[in-house]
Formats: C-alpha cells, structure tokens, sequence
C-alpha cells in the first residue's frame, strides 16, 4: 500500500499496526484486504497498515 505523492496525513504506531489517518479525499490504487464503514469514516485493511478516510456526505441541508 502507497499513498500518492502529496497526500496529506497523520499517522499513529501502535505495537500491532501502523494508522494512516488522510486528511483529505485521496484515491489508493492498491485493493484492500477487507473494508469496514462506521462513524462516518471508511476503515481500509492492508495487513498490519490501517487507513482511516471520512466519507464526504453528499447530501447537503438546507436551511427552511
């Protein structure tokens, strides 16, 4: 798994994995090995590398 080259992020180390947290929508090439939504966040599993993204909400409200 890469990130593209000016992908902006922070990462976190535990003892297990590494956590990629991207800061902004950013396309990964590379397919993960399992894919979990929850909280408004899309959870990416590549082996002992997580990748966490938000998901951009669609649908905007409007005021009355």
């Amino acid at each position: 798994m890469e990130l593209p080259p000016g992908a902006k992020y922070k990462v976190y180390k535990t003892k297990k994995y590494t956590i990629y947290y991207l800061l902004g929508n950013v396309e990964l090439k590379s397919e993960p090995e399992k894919r979990v939504i929850s909280g408004g966040h899309e959870f990416l599993y590549f082996g002992n590398t997580i990748v966490i993204r938000p998901i951009e909400s669609s649908q905007a409200q409007e005021a009355p």
